[in-house]
């Protein structure tokens, strides 16, 4: 085997992004870890303008195909849906932020411009539910690193949802993807304290338990 094989066949995979010295070689500077995480955020209010286009969600699809699957079993689908007609047909079966139902999110205007329905080829069950969380979680990360922003949503109707986008199987979760609007901030809270989030003043709260609390 080549000694630069590896080299080699990372440039085939993500493409050439790197300088090569004497004594190592640079890669391209990515986001890192901890600040993909806190840009994080679920955003319930988007630029409808801001339209990601196909390719930009089939690259956010395509980190299923090297993500972790339990058992190996790779049972995920996807369906990406971009065009007016069937975004509008996807929010109206979905609902977004349970915990300010006075809101009546999104606000007109800031609708989700696109979505990544996800589905399973086989009955849910707990290693479909493990793919599933370690799916969403990535798809959002790449979403970030890409420059937009991700909503999981699970609060919807599958059977209408499978019926108006003629899906072929039942929908497990939706992922809004667009740039978003909302200006969220993580505050550090106690085990016991309240978790529910909430707005104040034009900002997104989102209590998160800290690291001590967490250590058992």
């Amino acid at each position: 085997m080549a000694d630069n094989y590896l080299e080699k066949r990372f440039e085939e995979v993500f493409g050439s992004g790197r300088k090569t010295t004497r004594t190592k070689t640079v890669w391209k500077e990515y986001s890192s870890l901890d600040t993909l995480l806190h840009h994080n955020r679920s955003h319930r209010s988007y630029d409808p303008s801001d339209v990601p286009s196909t390719e930009v969600l089939r690259k956010i699809v395509w980190v299923n195909t090297i993500i972790p699957s339990a058992a190996n079993q790779q049972v995920l689908r996807f369906r990406t849906v971009s065009s007016p007609d069937e975004t509008s047909k996807v929010l109206s079966d979905i609902k977004m932020g349970a915990a300010l139902p006075e809101l009546h999110l999104p606000v007109p205007g800031t609708e989700p411009p696109a979505y990544i329905i996800v589905m399973s080829s086989k009955p849910e069950s707990r290693f479909v539910s493990i793919d599933l969380g370690i799916s969403l979680q990535s798809m959002a990360l790449r979403a970030v690193d890409l420059g937009y922003n991700a909503l999981m949503i699970c609060n919807f109707n599958p059977e209408k949802l499978k019926e108006d986008l003629s899906l072929p199987y039942l929908p497990l979760a939706v992922l809004a993807v667009g740039k978003g609007q909302d200006s969220i901030y993580i505050k550090p809270c106690n085990e016991g304290d309240s978790l529910k989030y909430y707005r104040k003043d034009g900002v997104h709260y989102v209590p998160k338990i800290i690291l001590d609390d967490l250590l058992v």
